[in-house]
């Protein structure tokens, strides 16, 4: 493909965009755009009210150990102490209270219990929301796209094999993918 057939096709697409607003196949790339972006806005906002738990027992934590490498005794691997500093970044907790630094293994470990425990229920919490998800809508979406999007895109450029070019079907979205966007939670390993 050279550079001035796609210039071409280009200034058609924008062409028929400033005529009668965006073509039938741009709508519907679109479509698919926003409602998956929609479902994702959804998933995150039920995955964070989930967490909130998890956000309140982490912050207690991280107060009560001071600096996260005091933890080191009851979570040896550095690959946990990691994923809980990453998953403070995110959840960002901020506790109404605040919690004087501790030197009680006791307390740290309690705290670090008790921090499992809450990331153990949001995972649960957060299974039974994934298996419910109906993605019925976004799959029909994906669908009509993958069978109508090279059909009006032809109609309004007038070309089969310009059409064609650059298309890839979608596949339909599983409850792994959403998953993915929206995981679960890694839990630590508690030594000591």
């Amino acid at each position: 493909m050279n550079d001035s057939a796609s210039e071409e096709d280009r200034r058609i697409v924008q062409e028929i965009a400033g005529r009668f607003g965006p073509a039938a196949f741009m709508r519907r790339a679109k479509l698919v755009e926003t409602t998956w972006t929609q479902l994702l806005e959804r998933g995150n906002h039920a995955r964070l009210e989930c967490l909130a738990m998890v956000r309140l027992r982490l912050g207690q934590l991280h107060a009560l150990a001071g600096v996260w490498e005091t933890l080191h005794p009851w979570l040896p691997e550095d690959a946990d102490r990691a994923m809980l500093i990453r998953l403070h970044d995110e959840l960002q907790p901020r506790l109404r209270m605040a919690l004087q630094p501790s030197t009680s293994g006791r307390v740290l470990r309690a705290a670090l219990r008790e921090l499992v425990e809450a990331m153990e229920i949001f995972n649960a919490r957060w299974q039974k929301w994934l298996a419910e998800v109906d993605l019925t809508a976004l799959n029909k979406v994906r669908d009509d796209y993958n069978r109508y999007y090279l059909l009006e895109k032809e109609c309004a450029l007038g070309s089969a094999l310009v059409a064609r070019r650059d298309f890839k079907p979608l596949a339909r979205i599983t409850r792994g993918d959403v998953e993915a966007q929206l995981p679960l939670l890694k839990l630590p390993r508690i030594g000591g």
